[in-house]
């Protein structure tokens, strides 16, 4: 019988682009767009990365997004990575808690820069990766996050490896090996959001340059361990701390397209957050609430999620990591201002925007399911404002035109307008543009 590796890369490393269903083509392009979108938008937190890739020196290549600097691949992969996920409005999928663009999309376009890789290689690259870290995080995720383990970190350094194994056009024994050999560069813990510190940014590069480095090393002849993932100290077994059943793992690739699954994020704040706050916003608008009309408020989701760490957090808010996460702050920005831009991440020293945070609270209930949740309002006249929402997430599943739709209403945030339809023109015609051609669209400077 076939090991997970083995069946991941028997289906991953024959991709081709014109072989993918229509609407998985359109969806990866879609999802390519989303994700090179935001990673143009303002955000408050990769000055880090960039100070980074600054003391390395000059590199060759690839080139880093916005500036279009030259850096090596590996370097370019981490810091694009950054830019992506820095807004935290990158996409999600959501059955494996994971954030598989930004770990994905960067390594796959500083490597097939390097390469003078085509759109079509791209987009199966793109397919590669979606599917294997959806496969593989599947189920998994909900059990590996109470252990402390960050899905994006444990997850997304698979499908970036996938991705990187099919460009490098490796075939099925070698992109197993690659696939063994990440499951060892897998890691990152979830302490950073009650923390307030920054390795939630990083670990989404470290995912990326990482994908490399496994797919380079079994390219040169790395071999990784063919049972990696199910064998009595392998992934699985490290992860969960218990033996579990593994039989059915990526025995449906081709079959079931996650990337059909991945959703995206109109606000700059957490996930989970994400359909709370934006039907925060229209309680707003549509009752004409001020803070000096709400009394208190509360955030009901279900157990998990309200449980995820920094969820519920009134602060202190050592940074726009732990801001974005906090329920209480993102709805208090949505209830005083009608809006949440990325600057409003920095705002955690505003009295009275903590003020209102703390009339917040997060009420974990067994009775709802996962991205459902009911928002109360009680007003200081005795009336109350209540919404519930039922699986938010499917909102925001959004097509081509939904898409456009949300870049222009992030326009403020964006760089001027001819930059942003260069990009949409590039990334909605990719399969016939060249990678190069991709990351110039990214390059404002």
């Amino acid at each position: 019988m076939s090991t997970i590796a083995e069946r991941v890369a028997g289906f991953t490393s024959g991709l081709q682009a014109d072989a993918l269903p229509a609407d998985v083509l359109e969806k990866i392009r879609v999802t390519l767009l989303h994700n090179l979108a935001v990673a143009l938008a303002d955000d408050v937190v990769t000055g880090v990365s960039f100070r980074y890739a600054e003391a390395l020196g000059a590199g060759s290549g690839a080139r880093l997004f916005r500036t279009g600097a030259a850096a090596a691949p590996d370097t370019a992969a981490f810091v694009n990575a950054t830019m992506i996920h820095a807004r935290a409005q990158d996409d999600v999928y959501f059955p494996g808690l994971t954030h598989v663009g930004a770990t994905l999309v960067p390594a796959v376009l500083a490597l097939g820069e390097e390469l003078d890789a085509s759109g079509a290689d791209l987009v199966a690259a793109l397919a590669a990766g979606y599917e294997t870290a959806g496969a593989l995080s599947q189920g998994f995720a909900p059990r590996t996050t109470p252990r402390g383990f960050r899905a994006t970190g444990v997850y997304g350094v698979l499908g970036a490896a996938a991705g990187a194994a099919r460009l490098l056009g490796l075939d099925t024994a070698t992109t197993a090996d690659a696939l063994g050999i990440a499951t060892s560069l897998a890691g990152g813990t979830n302490q950073t959001w009650v923390a307030g510190s920054q390795e939630w940014l990083f670990q989404v590069g470290f995912c990326a340059r990482n994908g490399l480095l496994a797919a380079r090393l079994a390219a040169a002849g790395g071999a990784g361990a063919p049972d990696a993932f199910e064998g009595a100290q392998g992934f699985y077994r490290a992860l969960l701390g218990e033996e579990t059943d593994l039989s059915t793992v990526a025995t449906d690739l081709g079959e079931t397209w996650r990337v059909r699954d991945v959703t995206y994020k109109p606000l700059p704040v957490c996930a989970i957050l994400q359909s709370p706050v934006t039907d925060a916003l229209s309680l707003r608008a549509e009752h004409t609430l001020t803070p000096e009309l709400v009394g208190a408020a509360r955030l009901s989701l279900s157990p998990g999620e309200a449980a995820y760490p920094g969820t519920d957090s009134v602060g202190p808010f050592r940074g726009a990591g732990d801001a974005l996460m906090s329920a209480q702050f993102c709805l208090a920005v949505a209830l005083e201002k009608g809006t949440v831009t990325a600057s409003d991440l920095l705002r955690t020293d505003d009295a009275g925007l903590l003020e209102l945070a703390r009339r917040i609270a997060v009420v974990p209930d067994p009775a709802l399911a996962s991205r459902s949740f009911r928002l109360e309002i009680d007003l200081r006249d005795g009336g109350r404002v209540e919404h519930v929402g039922e699986d938010g997430a499917a909102d925001f599943n959004w097509d081509r035109e939904g898409l456009l739709a949300q870049i222009a209403a992030m326009s403020a945030e964006m760089p001027p307008d001819e930059v942003v339809a260069g990009l949409v023109d590039t990334v909605l015609d990719v399969e016939n543009r060249s990678v190069r051609d991709v990351v110039s669209a990214m390059v404002t400077s």
